[in-house]
Parts: C-alpha cells; structure tokens; sequence
C-alpha cells in the first residue's frame, strides 16, 4: 500500500462505474442497493451527463396496452435476423418499468390530451415506437438531471475530468483501475471488487455533439481480456450541412420529406414500401447512389408536417438544440419553413463488449452496459439508445452490486501501477506529433462513401493498409504538451484500434445485411453468415472468430427481412 500512496491519489470503492451517462447512472443508482460505496468516474464533466444531455430525450417504450412479443417480432424483422433475441427481450419488456422510474424521480414525457403517453411510430414498423421527454431540445438534459440528483441523494461519488486508461487485475479478475485528471495530470489508483464499463458509443470525434465517442470501452476492454462485437456495423445519420440537429427520427414519420436536387422524395425509388420513413442507414446508401448519378445535394422539406407537429418538434429550452435552430433561422433557413440542406454524416460503430444479460463480459467482475455493450447490428430505432442505457444499466448495475457484495478486495500489483503511470509519463516527456494529425489521416482512410458505406474487398483493403501504417508508424511518434493533450492522445490510439477492427470484420462478413453493405457481396447469405463476428486479444495478436446465433432455442425464426424492402442497382462499376 505505501508504494502505491507514492504513486497517485488512491479512492477505494466497491462498485467503480467508467462513464457518467445515463448508463452509468442507472448502474450506480441499482447498484448502490447492494453496496455502501459506489463510484463514477468520467472524463467529461461529473455532471455533463454524456451523450444524453445532447438528445432529445425520447425514449423506445413497450407501454402496457402494447405487445412485447409483436415489438420483439419487429426488431427481430428490423435487424435482418441478426438480433439477440433474449437480450432485446429483456430490454423491451423492462421498458416500461425505466420510464416509470423517470416519472417518479420527476422527468416528464409529452401526453396527449387525455394525459395518454404520446408515442412516434418508428422506422416504418408496426409495434415500436418512441416517447419523447419534454420539452423536445432538452428532454436529454433533464433526464441526466433527475438521475444525478437521484445519485447524489443515494451517496454515490461521482469524479469528473479522470481519463480511465487500464482496468487492474489480479490474475485473471478485476481489482481495480487507473487514470489521470486531464487538467493536472493526477494519477489515480482505484481499488475496486467490479468495474462496469458504461463508456458510451465507439466513433471517430465527428462533431461537437459526439466529441467523447472515442472507443474507449473496445480499447480498455480488449486489454482487459474482454471479447468485441458487432465491428462491422457503423452508423450512418443524416444531418442539416450548418449545424446538427436531432430530428430525422421525428421529423419523416410526422410527413417530412427528403429530397434530392430534382426535388424527388428519391426514396420512392428505392423503397416505394417505405419511401424516407425509414432508417438514415438505407437514406444514406442511397444518398451515394443518387450522388454518383448526378442528383446531390439533397434537402428536407418539412412542408407537409401538420402545425401541430411542428409545434411539438419545434425546440425549446434554450439548449443545443434551440440555439442550432435558431442559428439556422438567423442565416435565413427556417427548419419547418424552407427546404434545408442535409448531408450523411459516419457517426460511430455499434461495436461493444460481448456480455451476457446482466452485463458479465468473460473477464471476472468485469461488467459492460448501455452502448459500451454489443446491442444491434446498425439499423436505429430513434430512443433505443436511452432505453437501452436504463435497461442495461438498471440489471448490470444489480448485478455488479451483487458480486462486489460477495467478493474480498483482490491485491494491486504496485509494479504492474508503476509500469502504466510510467508509459503514460513518457508521452509527456518527448517531442512528436500531435493526436489531431494522426486523427485526421485515420478519418481520410475511413470516411469516403466506398469504405464506410458501399464496401468492396478493394477499397476495405486499401483502407485497412493504411490504418496498418498509421498504426505502425504514426502512433508510436504522438506525444503530448500536457494531459489534456494526454487525453486525445489516448483517444486517437483507441480510435485507430477499433477502425482496423471494423476494416477487417467489414472484410470477413461477406454478405450484405442490416447496417452492412457490400457492393461485391449484395444478397445475404443465412447459411454462412447468420452469425456474429467477435474479436479478442490473444498476447498481443488480434484474434477473430465467429458464432452461430442459436436459433435453435430463440422463440422467433426469422423469416421476414427488413432489407428485402429496398431495391438498390449495383454500383461497383461507378466507384473509385
């Protein structure tokens, strides 16, 4: 323990919860039930709330009127078979329970009339929907407001401005973890009988809104011993060209329409089922089609939603959302008024760490949740996400509690502690480049259209050689001027890590479904490839390898298939 004193500020806990979203609040909130000390550590802010805070607040609900089995039924249909039925089971029938939790910690969703829970239809499917938390622009916010102060109220420690580099272990279970205050560079020790990882999304920092989403739980996971999934699926969103705003999950299923330079709902063409009420994941694949013809850009025409609709959609709150409307309206383009333009934006991977229902990965005391966890394969129904998170973080979090509850604080290795605050140390002491150019040619490889959205065995490979080298050759060389620095630094590592997973698993799924398209392999392939990709570390080798979905004991056999609704030419011949 003295050695350890001499190293870092040291914080004991039973529970320690990586990431301060709603995830990690649902945990730390279930787990406090079983354990005295419970802990959350974030690298933003302690009450910023992650991503969260930037939503709007809706929320996927199976309310007691509807039906578990007919929404399992729709996702099951919605993921193209590829769907963890016994999870998304647990999620949905769970719904409900979170959103009542909401209302008597005091979060409101928007009613109608008769105070009935007014709920939008989602991606064309005929049993989910999503319910959204009022006022719309900063539902988000209060959200991640009631669970702080429901945190609080229960005792939880909550750090903010600590970057988590390394989970500890004492042979093969957790004990622990270290990190830095990214403003002064404090390292700290922290000695732990379960760690849940509720980190959030794996994406490339492409916006304000999304800047944290950087891969953290792929990059501490996998060193942990952890096993990934999903690595071949990123998500694709559209969003106006001048500034994000959260409204495509809303704004086409209330009579919206996107079109492209013509002034053609173009998606007729390529889905007369669905047209644009569909998910941004098809809107996006045909948006590079219809570019490669000539067609783009491409607007949303908010003409035909009814005074009602705009009235509830219309943001309020004098939050992130307002201020971007508003802004937009200062330039001379009214959202509901006049056709904006809209673009594709390659917002994050679903990649997450492999666990089972209550969030155990196969690393003792090690647990994952929310969208740190594998949950989907792409195709986004709006308000899954903050589902999920309560879900996921309400049964990990027991589980967690659970465990700590039944387990000794494990040893720290002190000279294991003095070997990783040493590494981090050496990117502090040295000349090199900085984390942003390094960043910015891991997002050239990765981002054109015939890489992340219209792959070909070419260009995946052309793209994966050069994050190889960039890997190789330019990672090694970052260093950083002081820790805040340290921690993009780390950042842009953990991101140039899942990129080449998701090159080499895009490469590996031969076959074209859900989020998943593969110019050279267009059909889906059920005999070879109903299967999940999942990667582990083995020494220092990435190692990959895959499993069956059990159909055998799932209570659903897939037999309808979401994109058997879309009609999209090949465009091979056309691309780089």
């Amino acid at each position: 323990m003295s050695d350890l004193k001499n190293m870092g500020m040291i914080v004991e806990t039973d529970v320690l919860v990586i990431g301060g979203g709603v995830a990690g609040l649902w945990s730390s909130i279930k787990a406090r039930e079983f354990v005295n000390r419970v802990t959350i550590v974030d690298k933003g802010p302690k009450d910023w709330g992650g991503q969260a805070s930037l939503s709007g607040g809706g929320m996927v609900g199976v309310i007691p009127e509807d039906s578990v089995q007919k929404s399992l039924e729709d996702f099951v249909y919605y993921y193209d078979g590829l769907c963890d039925q016994e999870l998304m089971e647990m999620i949905l029938a769970n719904s409900y329970k979170r959103m009542q939790d909401l209302e008597r910690l005091g979060y409101e969703f928007i009613c109608d009339e008769q105070g009935r829970l007014k709920g939008v239809p989602q991606r064309a499917l005929d049993h989910v929907k999503c319910y959204i938390g009022q006022p719309f622009g900063k539902g988000g916010k209060s959200m991640v407001g009631v669970l702080v102060k429901e945190a609080d109220r229960l005792g939880v420690q909550r750090l903010g401005r600590i970057v988590v580099t390394d989970i500890l272990k004492h042979q093969d279970s957790v004990c622990g973890a270290v990190g830095f205050n990214s403003r002064n560079g404090q390292f700290y020790i922290f000695k732990a009988r379960a760690v849940i990882l509720a980190v959030g999304n794996v994406g490339w920092k492409i916006s304000y809104g999304h800047n944290t989403c950087a891969g953290d739980s792929v990059d501490i996971g996998l060193r942990a011993g952890a096993e990934i999934s999903n690595c071949e699926f990123a998500r694709l969103w559209l969003v106006p060209r001048y500034f994000s705003w959260e409204g495509q999950t809303y704004l086409l299923p209330l009579g919206a329409r996107l079109v492209n330079a013509k002034g053609e709902s173009f998606m007729d063409k390529y889905s007369p089922v669905f047209g644009g009420n569909t998910d941004p994941i098809f809107i996006a694949r045909a948006l590079c089609i219809e570019t490669l013809k000539g067609n783009a850009p491409f607007y949303m025409d908010c003409s035909g939603m009814s005074a009602e609709s705009v009235e509830m959609m219309t943001p309020k709150g004098r939050d992130w959302m307002e201020i971007n409307y508003l802004k937009l309206r200062d330039m001379g383009m009214d959202l509901f008024r006049d056709k904006t333009e809209w673009m594709i934006h390659l917002r994050w991977t679903v990649m997450g760490i492999h666990a089972d229902l209550e969030g155990r990965t196969r690393v003792p005391g090690l647990f994952v949740c929310g969208r740190a966890r594998s949950t989907d394969p792409t195709p986004y129904s709006g308000g899954l996400s903050l589902c999920l998170c309560a879900v996921t973080g309400n049964r990990t979090g027991e589980a967690a509690g659970k465990f700590a509850d039944s387990q000794k604080q494990l040893p720290i290795d002190s000279a294991g502690v003095k070997s990783l605050k040493d590494r981090l140390s050496a990117h502090l002491s040295r000349e090199g480049i900085t984390p942003v150019e390094v960043l910015r040619e891991v997002r050239e490889a990765v981002f054109p259209y015939y890489v992340c959205a219209l792959k070909t065995k070419r260009n995946l490979q052309k793209a994966l050689a050069k994050i190889q080298e960039i890997r190789a050759e330019l990672i090694p060389r970052m260093a950083a001027r002081d820790p805040h620095y340290l921690m993009k630094l780390i950042e842009v590592g953990g991101i140039a890590l899942f990129t080449e997973l998701f090159l080499r698993a895009s490469l590996m799924r031969t076959e074209s479904r859900a989020g998943h398209f593969r110019e050279d392999y267009p059909d889906r392939d059920n005999e070879n490839w109903l299967s999940w990709v999942i990667v582990g570390q083995r020494e220092h080798e990435i190692a990959f390898r895959t499993e069956q979905l059990p159909i055998a004991r799932y209570k659903i056999k897939p037999t309808r298939y979401y994109t058997d609704n879309f009609r999209f030419p090949r465009v091979e011949h056309l691309l780089p």
